[in-house]
């Protein structure tokens, strides 16, 4: 990639090299194009901006078009826009650091060098999708999307955000249906059935299944510290369903999704839900989860002793992963300690970002 230069070089200067070159001087070019001396002077040192006029005199005086003139110039005025942004990024640099940049590093999110600060905040003001951090700022403060109107004085507001952020740049939002309830909770067995695939394998199914009813399934790694296992909430007719694969585990990450659509179906559409709340709504979106995945007709019969065979012949009859009943089993006696090989994880897999 061919770098910018660090400098800017006024027309001025290419006039003074054909000034030389034909041995005339400031007051003969100032007489030839009927400007005063003074102006031809601001022009040479770029204080004086060459306008189309003169550079059509120019072409006359000199014999070089116009537009040749007015590239010099419009190049010099782009260089010094440039160069004052490149600035302008610097001086934000340090409020930069408040955001979680070494996580943006580590899932390449951002990939300037840490010594790099004109790079990084560049390519993060581009990540957020503003002009400058000031501009994030007020977006955040004073959006009227309500979700993010839920995150105003958190104090996890920066990381919460650039994770929500994230998954809605991850958004195939051409790929969508219509939203429609009816057909979601239609596709919900199917969606139950595909916890017996191969975690590598079926979240291209997965996502396509929401799609087609109009719902957004984003994965985006966690912020660490954050805690949250998945969100939801609401852009314009969508739903986004974000998680983080908090644990990997496939107990966990089904049960996270189940959850999460349990708040598009039952819930407002105009807040945000998050894991790490402790509310009416949240105790919903769990207990939905649950019932869906074991089914309370067969949640009395669910084994409770540690008997791996027991747990697969179960989730068998009842069509789930046999990872999903062990993390049921495991919740409800307290007895971790066993039977972790019947759960698969979930991992991310490198994707090219999106501009």
């Amino acid at each position: 990639m061919t770098s910018l230069p660090n400098y800017a070089v006024p027309a001025g200067e290419f006039v003074a090299e054909w000034m030389e070159d034909h041995a005339v001087n400031a007051a003969e070019l100032a007489r030839r194009l009927g400007v005063s001396r003074k102006h031809v002077s601001e022009l040479l040192r770029g204080k004086a901006s060459l306008s189309h006029e003169t550079a059509l005199g120019l072409e006359r005086v000199t014999g070089i078009p116009a537009r040749i003139w007015n590239q010099y110039e419009s190049l010099y005025r782009e260089d010094l826009a440039r160069l004052g942004a490149e600035q302008a990024l610097v001086d934000q640099h340090e409020e930069a650091k408040a955001f979680p940049l070494r996580y943006l590093r580590t899932y390449s999110y951002i990939t300037a060098d840490t010594k790099d600060r004109v790079g990084t905040v560049s390519q993060l003001l581009k990540l957020l999708g503003v002009a400058s951090l000031q501009a994030w700022n007020t977006t955040w403060k004073s959006d009227a999307v309500a979700y993010r109107k839920s995150l105003r004085g958190r104090d996890d507001c920066i990381d919460l955000a650039v994770w929500l952020t994230l998954g809605e740049r991850a958004v195939r939002w051409n790929e969508l249906n219509a939203y429609n309830e009816t057909q979601l909770r239609d596709i919900l067995p199917s969606l139950r059935a595909l916890t017996r695939d191969d975690p590598s394998t079926c979240v291209d199914n997965l996502v396509a299944k929401l799609a087609s009813v109009g719902v957004a399934l984003t994965f985006v790694p966690e912020v660490p510290g954050l805690g949250v296992y998945g969100a939801t909430r609401w852009l314009g007719q969508h739903p986004i369903v974000q998680l983080s694969l908090r644990g990997k585990a496939d107990d966990q990450v089904w049960f996270t999704l189940f959850h999460e659509i349990g708040h598009v179906l039952l819930h407002a559409h105009n807040g945000l839900y998050l894991n790490t709340d402790r509310d009416h709504a949240e105790d919903e979106a769990n207990q939905f989860a649950a019932d869906t995945l074991i089914p309370p007709e067969h949640a009395e019969r669910m084994p409770r002793g540690r008997n791996i065979q027991a747990v697969r012949a179960f989730a068998e009859e009842i069509g789930v992963a046999p990872g999903i009943v062990l993390g049921r089993i495991h919740r409800e006696t307290g007895d971790y300690a066993w039977g972790h090989q019947l759960k698969r994880r979930f991992e991310f897999q490198a994707e090219p970002q999106r501009e």
